[in-house]
């Protein structure tokens, strides 16, 4: 054995209230399990022809509760998409302001990608067309 290293001895009696208290402590916990586990069972067996009964209603509620969410979650996304574009139009009015004196940032570019503009003194479709 290593030098300084004692092995401790533990006694018989030691080993007794070490055990004493453990089923001191487990058997509460195990008797609350128990309850619970037959408490449940208990409730699933009285609640199954009601379920069994009510099961047209339910699914009737169930779909719904998912169309509402689904809903919501549309509504969520058009909500997203419409901040999205008011903070899009709002840099865009922002960067103009700040780089061009009082014009819009979306001048001519704006009109180049709105497809209108041609013909009134910015050429025509065909030369400025990537296609032709």
């Amino acid at each position: 054995m290593a030098e300084g290293y004692e092995q401790q001895k533990v006694s018989g009696r030691s080993m007794v209230w070490a055990s004493v208290a453990g089923v001191a402590v487990t058997a509460p916990l195990l008797g609350m399990m128990g309850f619970s586990f037959l408490a449940t069972v208990t409730l699933l067996v009285v609640s199954s022809p009601l379920l069994l009964i009510m099961s047209p209603l339910l699914v009737g509620v169930g779909l719904v509760f998912g169309f509402a969410l689904v809903g919501f979650g549309v509504a969520a996304a058009m909500a997203l998409a419409g901040v999205s574009t008011l903070a899009w139009m709002y840099r865009e009015v922002r960067s103009g302001f700040m780089n061009r004196g009082v014009k819009f940032g979306i001048g001519e570019q704006g009109k180049d990608r709105a497809g209108y503009g041609y013909g009134y003194g910015y050429g025509s479709w065909q030369q400025n067309s990537p296609m032709i």
